[in-house]
């Protein structure tokens, strides 16, 4: 539906050429992949650069033209229309991500930057195929906390009750994930990050990023302590539903606008998650390159 009404709007939109009849060259692209970013002391860590880029936001600009074109948002695999003919002075392509795993939440995702071709030609029915394009986060980012359950002697940053899995069969990227189980005889199972995190300010832009796969319903909240170091309290955010069947998948969960509304009480942040078992069943959750990040 997204790929229909911006195509819609991109033939609907003017041609810059004469005639009755417009016949629109295409620009096709596959899928969107992020690379290393070599500045960044934390980006050869295993496990770091899983994605889910699954619509891109395409944006044309000519010498001419009054102002760019905004050709509207595609799910990929797509295969775009535009009313250019030539050599189109810039592409603009932005990476699309479903935020907190919902598809009618897509939105631009603030940490990947903006792919941007100069001098791209177009000709009259006839296709520009760009492949698999890459991108990397942008610069500034700041990653407030990571989890990739790797070997090695460090402790995993997150309660007890989360312990590291090696299987090969089953983790996500690298050569360990977070494996939590709970029993039929468990109603609730709680687990979270071992210290608070400071946010910059009320306006920062705030994701946790994680892969998951599971068998149970969960949430995620935020654990956070007053400013005055009492009791903390518990913020629910979303929760995310257990299905097996679809393996892992990756989210971005937009915690800041959550934690903004409570900042000038709580000024920290805690990740806290939580699995209740009101069936009386037992399942897992395994978890995988988890980032608290940041502008």
């Amino acid at each position: 539906m997204v790929a229909a009404v911006a195509t819609l709007a991109t033939l609907l939109s003017c041609d810059r050429y004469e005639g009755d009849v417009v016949e629109p060259s295409y620009l096709k692209i596959d899928s969107i992949y992020v690379v290393d970013n070599s500045q960044t002391s934390w980006s050869n860590e295993s496990g770091f650069f899983t994605s889910a880029v699954d619509a891109v936001n395409v944006v044309v600009w000519a010498e001419g033209d009054a102002a760019e074109t905004n050709l509207g948002t595609f799910q990929l695999p797509c295969t775009v229309p535009v009313l250019k003919r030539g050599n189109v002075d810039m592409v603009r392509i932005s990476p699309v991500v479903k935020q907190d795993g919902i598809a009618g939440k897509r939105i631009t995702y603030p940490y990947y930057q903006d792919i941007t071709l100069e001098d791209v030609r177009f000709a009259t029915d006839s296709v520009t195929d760009l492949g698999t394009l890459t991108t990397q986060f942008v610069p500034g980012m700041k990653v407030l906390w990571r989890e990739f359950f790797e070997p090695g002697p460090n402790e995993i940053s997150l309660d007890s009750v989360v312990q590291r899995c090696y299987s090969l069969d089953t983790v996500r990227w690298g050569y360990g994930c977070g494996r939590v189980h709970i029993a039929d005889s468990v109603t609730r199972l709680a687990f979270w990050s071992d210290t608070t995190y400071t946010i910059p300010s009320a306006s920062s832009i705030v994701y946790l990023e994680m892969d998951y796969w599971s068998d149970v319903d969960f949430t995620v909240a935020l654990y956070n302590p007053t400013t005055s170091g009492g009791t903390n309290v518990l913020i629910n955010h979303m929760t995310i539903y257990g299905k097996p069947e679809q393996g892992w998948q990756k989210i971005y969960i937009n915690i800041g606008g959550t934690w903004s509304r409570h900042s000038g009480h709580y000024p920290d942040i805690r990740p806290y998650f939580y699995i209740l078992n009101d069936g009386a069943q037992s399942g897992n959750l395994y978890i995988d390159n988890i980032k608290l990040v940041v502008i």
